[in-house]
């Protein structure tokens, strides 16, 4: 059985037919979808170029007469003629575009704003939960001795100590009580001016030098005027207001 060869000419004819021809686009309607705007993009453009190479189909359709005897009508009933290019939808409009992209900016320098001040409230809230945890108190550098001799009268003012809470300083006081040499047994009163009771410390004895002895770190007292009082404990009966002085913390 001998092979059957095709010619050259005939196998060219017999390749796959371009996509528009006169055929397909009346099956397809592309004419009327394209005069009614419905063709997208890549189809409008296809069927210009195949309508450029193929003048004569046109001529055919009488698009031209067509146009003529329409706009002829439009003229007769007095409407008017618009042959602009017809108008976009309002969201292919240039300015929607960059509207669009100066809220999209705000909106990202926002939620970066919205990020930062978020790990700053985390830090700050970790930061407050280890002060719950360890407290205010910071390891003092410095440890110094003061010694006052309390004023004998409330509302004196001249025994006053200044410390700061800046420079964290562990201070021993010693209070000088030798005034009082028939008790040794003593309570100290601790008041912030215009808030509330800071501290008591109860049964406090003298020492061989007739002080008593307090030591407190500075980082402990938050700034404020502090008023002390000093109590003699008898062996029976009220406790005896018997020395008071200021502490002044900054």
């Amino acid at each position: 059985m001998n092979a059957r060869t095709v010619p050259a000419g005939h196998a060219k004819a017999a390749a796959a037919p371009p996509r528009f021809d006169a055929k397909f686009i009346e099956e397809h309607k592309l004419i009327e979808r394209y005069l009614d705007n419905k063709l997208p993009l890549r189809g409008a453009v296809d069927l210009e170029n195949w309508c450029r190479a193929h003048p004569e189909y046109l001529d055919r359709l009488k698009l031209s007469e067509r146009a003529q005897a329409s706009l002829k009508l439009l003229e007769a009933s007095g409407q008017a003629v618009d042959l602009g290019e017809p108008d976009q939808p309002w969201w292919k409009s240039p300015y929607v575009l960059i509207g669009f992209a100066v809220v999209t900016l705000l909106s990202l320098v926002a939620a970066w704003t919205l990020v930062g001040k978020l790990s700053l409230l985390r830090s700050e809230l970790e930061d407050a939960k280890l002060r719950a945890k360890q407290g205010t108190l910071v390891q003092p550098a410095v440890q110094a001795e003061r010694h006052i001799s309390p004023d004998h009268a409330p509302g004196l003012g001249g025994a006053r100590i200044l410390v700061s809470t800046v420079a964290p300083e562990l201070i021993d006081l010693h209070l000088d009580m030798t005034y009082t040499q028939k008790l040794n047994l003593f309570r100290i009163i601790v008041d912030k001016q215009n808030q509330g009771r800071a501290l008591i410390l109860n049964n406090v004895l003298k020492d061989s030098n007739n002080d008593l002895r307090m030591t407190f770190n500075t980082t402990g007292l938050s700034p404020g005027i502090y008023t002390v009082r000093i109590e003699a404990l008898p062996p029976r009966g009220e406790p005896i207001p018997d020395g008071w002085l200021t502490l002044e913390v900054h």
